[in-house]
Order: C-alpha cells, then sequence, then structure tokens
C-alpha cells in the first residue's frame, strides 16, 4: 500500500481522537481570541503553513489557528503524519505545534532533542539534517545538571559559538523545568514546540504556550531574568 493509503487508513482509525482534541483546541483558541480554521490543506489553502522538522509532503493539519499572545505572532496546529522508513513498518505520528515568529535576533538552526522520550517522532529531522551534531558542551559548567540530563541540543557549533549569552544557565535550567518532555526547534525566525502527547488539555496547553512566549523573549533578548 502506498503512503498516502496508509495515511488515509491511519487517519479513519484515528478520527475519533482527532475529534477529542479538536473539542479542546477550538475551545482554548477561543479563550485566546485566537482566528480558528480548523482543518487546511497544506497543497490548496491560502496560509502559512507551519514547518520546522514535522514538515513533509504527506502531512494533514487540523485545528489550524493564528493570532498573538504575549505580544507574539503565533500559529497553533494539529499535524498527523505517516513516517516509514525504508524497510521497516510504517508509524503514525501527532504533533500540536506552536509556531512563534521570533522578533529580533537572527539565531542559527536549533534542535532541542527531549531524551528519555522516543526519538522515532524525529527521525525524519535526523536525516535531512545529518550535519547538525550535539552542542551541550559549548556550555560552562555552570549550567545544571536537569538541562543536559533532560535535553541534548543540535546545531552546527561554528554557527553557535556565542549561543550562551543568549541560552544563559538560569534559560537553560527554566528550559529543561519548563519544556521537557516537548522538543523545541528554533529555525528560519520562527520557534517552534511540538507536544507529542496524545490527550491534549488546557492546562497543558496554556502552560506550554505561556512557555512558549517566554523563551521567545529570552531568545529575543528582551526578558528579565532578575
Amino acid at each position: 500500500m502506498s503512503i498516502s493509503g496508509v495515511l488515509r487508513q491511519m487517519l479513519r482509525h484515528y478520527s475519533p481522537r482527532l475529534r477529542a482534541r479538536g473539542v479542546v483546541l477550538r475551545r482554548f483558541s477561543k479563550k485566546l481570541g485566537l482566528v480558528y480554521f480548523g482543518s487546511v490543506d497544506q497543497h490548496d489553502d491560502e496560509h502559512e503553513v507551519v514547518r520546522g522538522l514535522t514538515v513533509s509532503t504527506t502531512h494533514k493539519d487540523a485545528h489550524y489557528a493564528v493570532g498573538s499572545f504575549d505580544d507574539y505572532d503565533i500559529s497553533i496546529v494539529d499535524r498527523f503524519d505517516v513516517i516509514a522508513p525504508a524497510g521497516r513498518k510504517p508509524t503514525q505520528h501527532l504533533w500540536l505545534i506552536y509556531q512563534v515568529n521570533l522578533q529580533t535576533k537572527a539565531l542559527p538552526h536549533l534542535f532541542f532533542r527531549p531524551l528519555g522520550h522516543s526519538p522515532e517522532a524525529y527521525n525524519k529531522f535526523f536525516t535531512a539534517h545529518n550535519t547538525l551534531n550535539v552542542i551541550n558542551d559549548i556550555f560552562s559548567v555552570e549550567h545544571s545538571r536537569d538541562f543536559h540530563s533532560r535535553y541534548e541540543l543540535y546545531g552546527n557549533a561554528t554557527h553557535a559559538l556565542g549561543l550562551e549569552s543568549t541560552l544563559t544557565s538560569y534559560a537553560t535550567q527554566a528550559l529543561a523545568a519548563r519544556f521537557w518532555p516537548h522538543a523545541i526547534e528554533i529555525y528560519d525566525g520562527k520557534l517552534y514546540v511540538y507536544i507529542t502527547e496524545h490527550r491534549l488539555n488546557e492546562t497543558v496547553l496554556g502552560s506550554t504556550l505561556q512557555a512558549t512566549t517566554w523563551l521567545a523573549s529570552i531568545l529575543d533578548g528582551k526578558a528579565d531574568e532578575s
């Protein structure tokens, strides 16, 4: 069976779960005053496609919403896709993605992989960006063990030499506490946070969104760390 056929089959299987997530996401979007579009087609609809590590030619986006929060332009999308590594059984993946447009600093491509969490959802990233390496060792000994035990930071070391002035020891400790087990990516002027929990609730959505705009303000040099 083709990937598109497998995708349609798995979407039918997952449709009750997607509908349940939709109830939560519509209510959450309404509370925030976001513009909710529902399902969008990356090939046909006139909207900005949420990109990052999960973008593909086959992904299906539901519960797409846009607006502003904490003075940042944000997008939210519930993304479903099937990943079929060569010679292996296709697996389905479901991500709730926050995208935030950064405002000031030009940062290199970075990916924070959560440790102790299945890496399968991110295999495509490592295939597409195989020149990125673990660069945790660019940080001084002042950075917390919690950060190093919860996240592997991937990037190009030559592009990230000045990163510690932005991601201070305070920032990495707070990041580890506020985001794990969610993956984080910084790419092309945008911050992405990937939630892989299958059962969403407004508490998780709200706390993660607040953490996301907090991290954006850290990356933009706007936050007060005192």
